[in-house]
C-alpha cells in the first residue's frame, strides 16, 4: 500500500517534467522564443513539483503519527487478576482487578466477566457486568475488586459449600467466568479483545485462565 501511494506523487512529477520539456522543446525553435517566459515556466514547473512532494511527505508524517497514536494507546493497554495478598482457602476470596494503561492517552474500557456459579448467570456490579466504563488516565494502573463470597451467595452457596463440593469433575464448573474487555482511546481507536474463560479452583484457591480454546465448528 505504502508502495502504491508512492507512485502518485512520482508519477505527478515525471508527467510534469514530461509536458514542461515538450512544451519547452516545441517553443525553443521559434523566432519569437522568450527565454525570460521559458524560465518562469521551468521554475513554475519544479516549483509544483516540489510542493507536490512536499504534501505527501506531510502527509505520510501525519500517517506515522497517528498510527503511533493508535498503536500505544489501546493496543498496549493489558489487564491483570489475582487474589488479594494474604487471601487463603476459606475466606472471601477478594480479588485485585487491574487495567494497565501505559500509554499517553486516555483510554476507556468495558468490562463484562460473565460471573456462573454451576452454569447459573449471577451479576456482581457496574463496573464488572459492561454497564459501566473504566476510565484509565496516562501511564496509570487502575485497581478495583470483586469477593467471590458474594457470588456464590447469589445462588445460595457459601464458600465452605465450594470447597465441600469441589471434586475434579466439577472442578471446571462451580465458578466461571467469561471475560470480555473492550478498550477506546482518544482518538477513536477501538479494540475488542477475544473472551477469555476463566474458572476458580476451590481446591488450589486461585483463578486459572483456560490458555487454549476448542476447535473451531
Amino acid at each position: 500500500m505504502a508502495s502504491v501511494k508512492k507512485t502518485i506523487p512520482l508519477g505527478f512529477a515525471l508527467c510534469a517534467l514530461v509536458i514542461a520539456g515538450l512544451v519547452i522543446w516545441n517553443a525553443w525553435p521559434s523566432k519569437e522564443v522568450n527565454l525570460l517566459a521559458i524560465g518562469n515556466f521551468a521554475v513554475l514547473t519544479l516549483t509544483l513539483i516540489v510542493l507536490v512532494w512536499y504534501a505527501y511527505d506531510t502527509n505520510l508524517i501525519a500517517r506515522v503519527t497517528v498510527e503511533r497514536w493508535q498503536r500505544d494507546g489501546v493496543l498496549s493497554t493489558t489487564y491483570s487478576m489475582d487474589l488479594a495478598q494474604g487471601s487463603k482457602p476459606g475466606d472471601a476470596g477478594r480479588t485485585m482487578f487491574q487495567l494497565h494503561n501505559p500509554s499517553t492517552l486516555v483510554v476507556r474500557a468495558k468490562v463484562a466477566c460473565n460471573f456462573k456459579v454451576y452454569d447459573q448467570p449471577v451479576l456482581y456490579a457496574p463496573a464488572y457486568d459492561g454497564t459501566e466504563l473504566w476510565v484509565l488516565f496516562p501511564q496509570q494502573v487502575s485497581i478495583g475488586w470483586f469477593e467471590i463470597a458474594p457470588l456464590l451467595q447469589a445462588k445460595g452457596k457459601t464458600v465452605a459449600d465450594m470447597i465441600a463440593e469441589h471434586n475434579p469433575v466439577n472442578a471446571k464448573q462451580q465458578l466461571t467466568m467469561f471475560l470480555e474487555l473492550e478498550f477506546w482511546d482518544e482518538t477513536g481507536k477501538h479494540r475488542k479483545l477475544p473472551g477469555r474463560p476463566h474458572y476458580f479452583d476451590f481446591g488450589r484457591w486461585r483463578w486459572i485462565p483456560h490458555l487454549t480454546e476448542g476447535p473451531q465448528a
